[in-house]
């Protein structure tokens, strides 16, 4: 709004006197304004012009180019919502047996699930619905499955959670997936956060950050002080000590297996070597 004297009066407009003593085209805003007032005015701007241009335009232009925007609008909107949707802020990795990762939007909505072993490959197949559901409905999902499938026989689950920004966001997650943990009376769960270095290591070696993060504390080669957990540091770390280290005797109990059948092809062996010997001297003996 801009004050100045009025010069003259048109129909849609009126000459005034600025202060700086040019002459401005304007719409008058004070009301019965007269010839030499100075009044409060509008300056005719170059929108005013377009908007006499557009009333003089054909009305079949008009709406064509109304339908154009609103046709840009429909298509457009969806794919720049959906591009920033789509970025991932967080990832969470669930180990029960199967053991799955998720990748995780700003409104903690899946976006994706990758499997990390075999078990993992055949539960996704059959859990429904998993995209673009909340944190807490998929793991929901993933548990309930996993029992049905007869994968959850420990019923003991590892959650780990990285985020691209540590401040504030693992808390968030915690409390969106808590709830459902709590109702989980029969399951031990430990939930542990998870440093970013940790999960590029996991990435290189193709394993779950869980069981990396586990294999780190572990060696020591990670500062327990620095890593946070959601219940008190020894719960969890029992759980995760104890449902690691069982995963560990089941595969050395395979491999005990197999050697233990290596000396017993040996002493097969050894034991044909001497039934030939026998055999050689007794025709030694008849000659």
């Amino acid at each position: 709004m801009k004050k100045g004297i009025v010069m003259e009066f048109h129909r849609k407009y009126a000459i005034l006197l600025t202060k700086d003593g040019s002459f401005e085209k304007g719409i008058i805003i004070t009301e019965h304004a007269e010839l030499g007032e100075e009044v409060i005015y509008q300056p005719l701007s170059g929108n005013t012009r377009r908007r006499k241009y557009w009333d003089k335009t054909p009305i079949a232009i008009r709406l064509s180019a109304i339908l154009f925007i609103l046709t840009l609008i429909i298509f457009c909107f969806p794919l720049l919502q959906g591009t920033d949707n789509a970025t991932t802020h967080a990832y969470v990795a669930i180990d029960i047996n199967p053991s799955i990762e998720l990748e995780l939007n700003d409104d903690l909505v899946v976006t994706d699930i990758n499997a990390i072993n075999e078990s993992a490959d055949q539960l996704i197949e059959e859990v429904n619905n998993i995209h673009d559901q909340s944190i807490s409905s998929v793991v929901t999902n993933i548990v309930n499955e996993s029992e049905d499938q007869g994968l959850a026989d420990r019923k003991t689950m590892i959650v780990g959670i990285s985020c691209e920004n540590q401040n504030g966001a693992p808390r968030e997650l915690i409390a969106e997936i808590d709830p459902y943990i709590a109702s989980l009376p029969d399951w031990e769960v430990a939930t542990i956060v998870i440093p970013g270095e940790i999960r590029e290591l996991a990435q290189n070696k193709n394993k779950s950050m869980n069981e990396v993060m586990a294999r780190e504390l572990a060696n020591r080669n990670v500062d327990i002080e620095q890593v946070q957990f959601n219940m008190t540091d020894s719960d969890d770390r029992a759980i995760i000590d104890f449902f690691y280290d069982e995963e560990e005797s089941d595969s050395d109990t395979g491999r005990s297996i197999e050697q233990e059948k290596i000396p017993m092809k040996l002493e097969d062996n050894v034991l044909m070597d001497d039934v030939a010997e026998d055999e050689e001297d007794q025709q030694d003996e008849s000659i």
